[in-house]
């Protein structure tokens, strides 16, 4: 039976490098792009191919909605579809705490080898909850690993009367009712859970081996599927959990923004400028998010928002020096060369005396008529770095 969603999995996030996370934002276009040719072959007929072509979205790893989501799951090592047991799972946000807690427990007794004991414990929370969907589809997939596939089915269809919405309940219907060997059946449960995750790549292939079978019987049946409509700046629930990751550990940003210019377009810092927006919707006063969003906003190419943005981190922060350095950039990109040579001062001020910083004084400096100061600027850099070639040659370009 396929797996349902873990409880409670909450590993210690990883540390991207931009090699890792380009990796993975290609990983997604092209499952993406896999998904949407796959549902075209199914809707042509083509059952065997599409079963190929979703076969190879399924290893890219994808079933995410959106870039987002999908983000927010690799960036917190949780991959989609990866059940705690072999059979078990449940989402804690579609049940009570209490009702949480009680599957978990047969999933505990069930992993021990107490199959039983887990059978007969979500048995008794059945008859304390009846109308729990949850708790039926859970029973189901228990009494399905021991093959009791009748009562299984009984159970898989009790939980979509109490709710049409459970996705993971239309599929392991549609898998009992191809063991019993009743594939149009299963085709049909599975366009229902096809049109609720038309992004998912695990569905669609059941649903094209479904449909295969039932051809290879002589079946005739049109098979609809449903295309995604992804759009990733409208999936607020991505772009939410997305931010709280980025909230809990900021320096993901770096990854994004060490993406080679021309190796992803402009959707991917759209997603990421409105992941750390709803960020600082809830945390307003952390400069950090401040100052990441300006760089955002300055690789998107809005240098006055970026501008706006590094300013508003230095108000409440004002020795932020990777802020004031951010913004010194800024101003010598927009001929501001006098306020550059303001925030390098402040940058320098706070602690940051770095030859990079130094040099950077130097051009500033320089860009204002003031080649003395230029002059000492590059030669401090020089002191720190004595081999930094670009303040070498600034300074020897420089008039004696």
């Amino acid at each position: 039976m396929p797996d349902s969603t873990v409880i409670d999995a909450k590993p210690a996030a990883p540390k991207p490098d931009h090699e890792q996370l380009l990796n993975l934002i290609a990983r997604y276009f092209a499952a993406a792009r896999e998904v949407r040719r796959g549902i075209c072959l199914l809707q042509a007929g083509d059952f065997e191919k599409a079963a190929e072509v979703f076969a190879a979205a399924s290893h890219l790893g994808s079933v995410d909605k959106s870039l987002p989501a999908y983000l927010a799951a690799c960036l917190v090592g949780q991959g989609r579809g990866v059940a705690a047991a072999d059979h078990l799972g449940a989402s804690a946000k579609d049940v009570p705490d209490s009702l949480a807690a009680e599957i978990r427990h047969a999933m505990v007794l069930w992993v021990s080898g107490r199959r039983d004991e887990a059978v007969t414990t979500l048995r008794e929370s059945i008859r304390e909850n009846p109308e729990c969907a949850e708790l039926h589809f859970q029973l189901g997939t228990l009494l399905s690993a021991l093959e009791l596939y009748e009562e299984a089915e009984l159970r898989f269809t009790q939980s979509l009367n109490i709710d049409r919405s459970h996705t993971e309940a239309f599929v392991s219907l549609a898998m009992c009712c191809g063991i019993r060997g009743a594939p149009a059946e299963a085709v049909g449960h599975l366009q229902k859970a096809q049109a609720c995750r038309p992004h998912d790549a695990r569905i669609g292939l059941l649903l094209a081996q479904a449909a295969a079978a039932m051809h290879q019987k002589g079946q005739t049946q049109r098979v609809r599927a449903a295309m995604p409509e992804d759009n990733p700046l409208e999936d607020a629930s991505g772009i939410d959990e997305l931010s709280q990751v980025i909230e809990r550990e900021p320096e993901f940003v770096d990854a994004f923004l060490a993406l080679p210019a021309g190796e992803v377009d402009d959707l991917v810092f759209s997603v990421l400028l409105k992941t750390l927006r709803k960020a600082l919707e809830r945390q307003p006063e952390l400069a950090e998010l401040h100052y990441h969003c300006g760089r955002v906003l300055s690789r998107l190419g809005r240098h006055t928002d970026a501008i706006n943005a590094n300013e508003r981190a230095v108000a409440i922060n004002p020795r932020f020096t990777h802020a004031l350095i951010e913004l010194a950039e800024l101003y010598s990109s927009t001929d501001r060369n006098a306020d550059a040579v303001t925030r390098l001062e402040e940058a320098i001020e706070a602690g940051a005396k770095y030859a990079d910083v130094f040099c950077l004084l130097g051009n500033s400096y320089r860009a204002v008529g003031k080649l003395e100061k230029a002059r000492s600027a590059y030669r401090h850099a020089l002191l720190i770095n004595d081999g930094y070639k670009a303040a070498r040659e600034a300074l020897a370009s420089l008039p004696a």
